[in-house]
C-alpha cells in the first residue's frame, strides 16, 4: 500500500491524486502573523491604549483624586481644632467686672486687647463662653502663650519637608501606588491618635507625623496620575486631582461646623481619611505603567496599558509592541550623583527649588491670616477654600489663552498687586473692606500659581 502524497503545507492527500481540497489546510497564505513589531515609549503607548475619552476613564482619575482628602484637613487642622475664642468669654472676677464696669461700652469689651493688655487668666478672672472646646482653651494657649498654637500649626511643615526628602525613595522602591498606600496609613494613625492625645508634645509630634504621610500620599497620588494619564488629558486630570484638596477642606469645616470638641474633630478627620484609602482597594487603579517599565517588568506595564485600553474602550493588541525602557536600579543617593554629571539638570532643579520656594510661601501665607479677618469662622474658611477650588480650575484655561509663561506672569502680578490693594482701610461695608476682597483674589492667584508649578514639574 501506497504512502500518501504529502503536499508543501504539510497535509496528506488521501486520494491517492492531486489534492481539490479547498479546506484552509491547503491555502497557501501563511499561518503566522508577519506584521511588523513596533517600538513605542511609554508614553506613546498609553496615548495608543487611550485614544478614546469615556466615562470609565475620567471616574477613574477621578476617584484618585478621592486618595487626598487627608491633605486639606492636615493643613487647616490647628485652625478649627486649636481656635482661640476671644470675643467668647466673661468675668468671673472682680478685677475683671471693673474693667467691664469701667469700660465706655460693652460692644468691643470681650476682644483680644483686653484679655492680654491685662493679663487676664483663664479659671480666675473670665470663663470662656466658647462652645467650640479646642486645646488652646483646654491647654491655656492664648495670649502669651499663643506661640505653642503657632509651633502647632508649623511643625505641619516639618513633616511636609521630610515627606518631600523621603518620597522619592519610597516611590522607586516600592511604587507610587504603594508608596501612596503608606503615607495615607500613617496619615490615619497620625490623627486618629491625635483624636486620643492629652499631653501637648505626643500632638505635636503627631502633627509631623501627619505632615510627612499627608506629603507621601498627595506626591504618590501625583506621581501616578501623571504617569499614567495620557499627555492630552495630563492637564486637566491634574486639576481635577487637585479638587480633592479643596473637597477635603469643605469637609474639615463641616465637620468643625457640627462637632465642637477638638476629640471628636481629630476622629471624624479620621473618618475621611479612611474614606482617602479605599479608591486604592475597591477601584482598578494598577500600578504606574512607567515604573514597572523602569523596573525592567514590561509585562506587568503591558497589564496596565490593557487595563487603560479596557477602560477607554479602545482595541487595541500589545502582542506586536515592544516598549522602549532603560532599566534603572539607582538608589536614591545614586540619582542625587547624577547632577554631577548633568549641569544643566542641576541648575534647572535649583531653578524650579527656588520657584517652588516663593511660590509656596505666597500659598501658605494666605491660608492661615483668615481667622483674624471676620468673627465667623466657618464662613470665613468657606470662602478660602472656595478661592482655592477656583485655583486649581482656572489655570488650564489660561494656558490655553495666554500660553504657559503669560499666565504665570499674569497671576504673580495679580499677587502683587492684591498685596499692595491689602495695605489699604478702605471700607466696602459694615462687615467687610477691601484687605477682605483683595486676599481673596490674591489667594486664588497664589493657588493659580502653585498649581501652575505642578503642571510645570509633571511635564518637565
Amino acid at each position: 500500500m501506497n504512502d500518501p502524497i504529502t503536499y508543501d503545507n504539510g497535509a496528506p492527500n488521501t486520494h491517492g491524486g492531486a489534492s481539490t481540497d479547498p479546506s484552509p489546510l491547503t491555502d497557501p497564505s501563511p499561518l503566522t502573523d508577519s506584521s511588523p513589531r513596533e517600538t513605542l515609549t511609554i508614553e506613546e503607548a498609553v496615548n495608543r491604549v487611550c485614544e478614546k475619552v469615556t466615562l470609565k476613564l475620567v471616574l477613574m482619575f477621578a476617584a484618585v483624586s478621592l486618595t487626598v482628602l487627608n491633605v486639606g484637613p492636615g493643613t487647616y487642622m490647628a485652625i478649627f481644632t486649636g481656635y482661640i475664642p476671644y470675643t467668647e468669654w466673661e468675668c468671673v472676677s472682680v478685677k475683671c467686672c471693673d474693667l467691664l464696669a469701667a469700660a465706655a461700652s460693652t460692644k468691643g469689651f470681650y476682644s483680644y486687647e483686653t484679655m492680654c493688655n491685662n493679663n487676664l487668666i483663664a479659671g480666675s478672672d473670665f470663663k470662656w463662653t466658647s462652645k467650640t472646646k479646642s486645646f488652646s482653651t483646654k491647654w491655656g494657649f492664648y495670649c502669651q502663650n499663643e506661640a505653642k498654637l503657632s509651633l502647632f500649626s508649623s511643625v505641619h511643615s516639618i513633616g511636609t519637608f521630610l515627606g518631600s526628602m523621603c518620597s522619592t525613595g519610597v516611590y522607586e522602591r516600592i511604587g507610587r501606588k504603594k508608596g501612596a498606600i503608606v503615607g495615607s496609613f500613617l496619615t490615619l494613625i497620625a490623627v486618629a491618635a491625635s483624636a486620643v492625645a492629652n499631653n501637648y508634645y505626643i500632638l505635636l509630634l503627631l502633627r509631623i507625623v501627619y505632615g510627612f504621610g499627608m506629603q507621601v500620599t498627595y506626591m504618590g497620588s501625583y506621581c501616578w496620575i501623571v504617569e499614567t494619564a495620557p499627555t492630552y488629558l495630563r492637564n486637566p486630570i491634574s486639576n481635577l486631582f487637585a479638587l480633592g484638596w479643596s473637597a477635603g477642606i469643605f469637609a474639615l469645616i463641616g465637620i468643625s461646623y457640627v462637632i465642637h470638641d477638638w476629640h471628636y474633630v481629630h476622629a471624624a478627620v479620621a473618618c475621611v481619611d479612611a474614606v482617602a484609602i479605599l479608591p486604592f482597594f475597591l477601584l482598578p487603579l494598577p500600578e504606574s505603567p512607567r515604573f514597572s517599565l523602569l523596573k525592567g517588568k514590561e509585562e506587568e506595564s503591558k497589564k496596565t496599558l490593557t487595563v487603560l485600553a479596557g477602560l477607554s474602550g479602545t482595541n487595541v493588541s500589545l502582542d506586536k509592541i515592544d516598549l522602549v525602557f532603560e532599566e534603572k536600579d539607582q538608589s536614591y543617593f545614586e540619582q542625587i550623583k547624577d547632577f554631577k554629571c548633568h549641569p544643566t539638570m542641576l541648575k534647572q532643579t535649583l531653578t524650579g527649588m527656588s520657584i517652588w520656594f516663593m511660590v509656596s510661601l505666597i500659598f501658605y501665607s494666605y491660608q492661615y491670616g483668615w481667622s483674624k479677618m471676620g468673627h465667623g469662622l466657618h464662613s470665613i474658611y468657606s470662602f478660602s477654600a472656595l478661592g482655592e477650588a477656583i485655583s486649581f480650575v482656572i489655570p488650564v484655561p489660561c494656558c490655553r489663552l495666554l500660553g504657559r509663561k503669560k499666565a504665570t506672569i499674569f497671576f504673580f502680578g495679580l499677587i502683587i498687586v492684591m498685596n499692595g490693594l491689602a495695605m489699604l482701610n478702605v471700607k466696602l461695608t459694615a462687615e467687610w473692606n477691601l484687605e477682605h476682597l483683595a486676599s481673596l483674589i490674591g489667594s486664588i492667584g497664589g493657588g493659580a500659581a502653585y498649581n501652575l508649578m505642578f503642571l510645570y514639574t509633571g511635564d518637565s
